[in-house]
């Protein structure tokens, strides 16, 4: 009996003991090696944020001794040649991005390239290495850590489409196997053509090939897991069946956003069942017609009406223009009086992007007045123009300084309060958070009297945060005179 109770004591302290070293173990695991739920903010917290865009190339030169990584050199007077824009430069300039009061960036893709024009990072080669001219994995970490110090949020742009072109060579996905073989897409209307052709060329990835469908689930966990970011921007996601998808955001373990190139929201947004969020192409395309080209505000009225498109619309990201689109200042049609004059109309689009539903989404250097047209002429660089004192600069940080503190701008429910032509006024709610946002989008004065404003008290006076100018309500309605191209954004919170 002594020999059977001393064997069980035995069992009982090597078990104990194995414990002891699995959790010791798992600490030590966890301590070096960031995990990536640690992360993984859903979508309702991301739509408390607004969001940075920023191609890496071409921001900031942080660390002159990488331009030339790889044999591919720097080489700025080349418009789709490398810049100098690193990882560096983006945290030399963290201040610079926080004070204009922005919570989170998304930066191109940061996998090893292999071409001397794939400075945007989006013809992958090696997916398990980063790219040398924008710096290390060291690099890139500290870029996070360096953000989040700031609280700041960083978000990753991938690619599960398609590789550069290659020739079958790069050592991620090496086989014949690995890719599709149908030539470039023929069709853009047909969806067959879409997932299982190439995009300008580039090699198309065969997502049912069990290999590579397992290296890029595989892939975008390490990359997640080891980087430690907030979020991923998904590349060229109608080129990839939805189906896909899931599989790919489940491996991800953090918010997912993807780009789903399309004005048509029933298209764009059957996309958010598979996806956390999508980029609100259709909505980037009102904007465009309304603040750019003058046209009625009644297309706002129809875009919201399509919001059912979406699982949830307060997680689209809503912009102005982007890497793949003219600038907004290309394309506005400018004062009628003077057309050189377009800042007014670019501080509606903005006013209007940021205090609408969704997450607003701002491209590097449009506070700079940055006019580019088609790539790469709308990939300029910013290097030595970071002017705090301008006019746009300061325009975006009241913007951001009114939803950072209002959470009816970041996740409210939304009201339309008046529509006509030229004038626009919706209300957003969340909880005690109430903001009237007004837009004038006439050259001209307008005088709108907006009634029915049930969730503020009868009589009360509010304050627009842009300029702090008080406002009376009469009972429940307020009479507005707004200047050409004004917008206001009346809060009780003072």
């Amino acid at each position: 009996m002594t020999t059977r109770h001393g064997g069980l004591w035995r069992r009982a302290l090597l078990l104990a003991t194995l414990l002891l070293v699995f959790a010791l173990v798992g600490t030590v695991l966890l301590v070096i090696s960031p995990s990536r739920r640690a992360y993984a903010h859903s979508a309702n917290e991301w739509t408390s944020r607004s969001i940075y865009f920023i191609m890496t190339d071409r921001f900031s030169d942080g660390n002159t001794g990488n331009d030339n990584y790889g044999g591919f050199n720097t080489n700025r007077s080349d418009a789709t040649a490398w810049h100098g824009g690193d990882f560096q430069g983006i945290i030399n300039h963290l201040d610079y991005i926080k004070n204009m009061g922005f919570t989170a960036i998304w930066i191109t893709p940061v996998v090893m390239q292999h071409d001397t024009h794939a400075y945007h990072g989006y013809w992958g080669y090696d997916f398990y290495s980063i790219d040398g001219h924008l710096g290390s994995m060291s690099d890139l970490q500290n870029l996070v850590t360096q953000a989040h110090n700031r609280n700041i949020w960083v978000m990753l742009d991938v690619v599960a489409n398609h590789t550069g072109s290659y020739n079958y060579t790069a050592p991620t996905f090496p086989n014949y196997s690995n890719y599709h073989h149908n030539g470039n897409i023929q069709d853009y209307n047909n969806q067959w053509d879409l997932e299982n052709q190439d995009v300008a060329g580039l090699n198309d990835l065969n997502q049912d090939d069990s290999t590579t469908h397992s290296t890029l689930l595989n892939n975008v966990s390490w990359l997640v897991s080891t980087t430690g970011v907030d979020g991923l921007r998904v590349d060229t996601v109608k080129h990839v069946s939805k189906s896909f998808w899931s599989n790919y955001a489940q491996s991800a373990g953090t918010f997912t956003i993807g780009e789903v190139y399309s004005g048509d929201p029933g298209y764009v947004g059957d996309y958010t069942h598979y996806l956390d969020a999508v980029l609100d192409y259709p909505m980037y395309y009102t904007i465009h017609d309304v603040f750019a080209q003058n046209k009625s505000m009644y297309e706002i009225r129809d875009r919201y009406n399509s919001d059912g498109s979406y699982r949830d619309a307060r997680t689209n990201g809503v912009f102005i223009d982007n890497h793949d689109q003219d600038r907004f200042l290309c394309d506005a049609s400018g004062n009628p009086a003077q057309t050189w004059d377009k800042y007014p109309q670019l501080e509606m689009a903005l006013a209007f992007t940021f205090a609408s539903r969704g997450i607003p989404i701002m491209y590097y250097g449009t506070e700079q007045g940055f006019s580019g047209c088609a790539d790469p002429a709308n990939r300029e660089d910013l290097f030595n123009s970071f002017n705090t004192s301008g006019t746009l600069y300061n325009y975006v940080a009241k913007l951001n300084y009114a939803r950072n503190l209002n959470a009816a701008l970041q996740n409210g429910a939304q009201y339309e309060k008046w529509v006509d032509d030229s004038f626009y006024a919706f209300e957003r709610e969340n909880g005690g958070s109430n903001v009237l946002v007004a837009l004038n989008n006439c050259w001209c004065t307008r005088t709108v009297t907006i009634p029915n404003l049930d969730n503020f008290a009868s009589s009360q006076t509010l304050h627009d945060e842009l300029t702090g100018t008080a406002y009376q309500l009469q009972g429940n309605s307020i009479t507005l005179t707004l200047p050409s191209h004004q917008a206001v954004e009346l809060t009780n919170r003072y």
